[in-house]
């Protein structure tokens, strides 16, 4: 009986130190051909994870909003993540690539960009083939090996214009829920602005290219790494995690009011823009501290 209970105990034991080898081999940091696990910071993979829930309360419950405009300039070191790599490489790619990519593949709808004003129904809709003819993004002609046909075209990685795009708009609403009493703030759109030289007068113009629904964006910015620090290399979080975790730096350009201004067109100085700016944050800040004074 000693006996049979030893071999039990044993086999058990083998058993769970199978398992957990088994598990060990799955969360490596290095793989099988001795490159470094693109898991990280997680065991889960890259093309499982999924977008921080958002808690989507009732429009009843909603006792206060604030929509507010903001500018992301790329040229700032916080905001390095998004830019770099200018090409994509070591599993990453930047922001513009990744809308690239998903706009060329049918996999999110842009939307044609209007001076104060933002629409995103059917008609309003950004064509991919007319986006890369209105900005002579090249295509290359992909053939036949045997027979010279062509067979279709791509767009290589040096063609896209990720460099042009140094700033972002972002559109975003501050609220206060009463039912769950949580006051958040929440990313509704962004639109990227490419910059190009004049040729005839050698100045930088701004193009804003078109708005893209945020949430549209998130289940794939969710399997997209970002490298947020150069001293470590392990500590990968997404690009999802970086706009919910509000890991970037910006501006604020416009607020939302009767007049549909933005602060430039009501301030003449830099410095008048920027007291209007800290008007905006206080209002917002005394707004919450207000909530909970007693």
């Amino acid at each position: 009986m000693k006996t049979y209970y030893h071999l039990f105990v044993v086999g058990v034991f083998f058993l769970f130190a199978g398992q957990l080898s088994a598990q060990d081999k799955e969360n490596s940091f290095f793989e099988g051909n001795g490159e470094i696990s693109t898991n990280l910071p997680t065991s889960v993979p890259l093309e499982d994870r999924k977008p921080i829930e958002y808690n989507n309360p009732r429009a009843d419950d909603i006792i206060w909003s604030k929509v507010v405009y903001r500018i992301i300039d790329l040229r700032e070191k916080m905001n390095f993540p998004l830019y770099f790599p200018e090409e994509a490489s070591d599993n990453r790619q930047s922001l513009f690539t990744s809308i690239f990519r998903l706009m060329e593949k049918d996999k999110i709808k842009c939307y044609e960009y209007q001076d104060n004003k933002e629409i995103f129904t059917e008609d309003l809709v950004v064509p991919f083939e007319a986006f890369t003819k209105k900005w002579d993004i090249l295509l290359t002609v992909k053939k036949d090996s045997v027979t010279g046909d062509t067979i279709g075209s791509e767009i290589d990685e040096s063609n896209i214009p990720n460099r042009d795009i140094l700033k972002y708009y972002v559109k975003e609403v501050w609220y206060f829920d009463k039912n769950n009493s949580v006051f958040n703030v929440r990313i509704m759109a962004i639109c990227p602005i490419m910059y190009r030289e004049d040729y005839d007068t050698g100045m930088m113009n701004k193009y804003p290219l078109f708005w893209v629904p945020f949430d549209m964006l998130r289940p794939y910015l969710a399997k997209q790494e970002a490298l947020l620090s150069d001293k470590n290399n392990g500590a990968r979080e997404t690009v999802d995690d970086l706009f919910i975790k509000r890991r970037f730096g910006s501006y604020i350009f416009k607020e939302s009011t009767t007049r549909n201004r933005n602060l430039l067109q009501y301030n003449s100085t830099a410095e008048q823009a920027n007291r209007e700016q800290e008007r905006i944050k206080n209002d917002i800040f005394n707004f919450e501290q207000d909530l909970w004074e007693y």
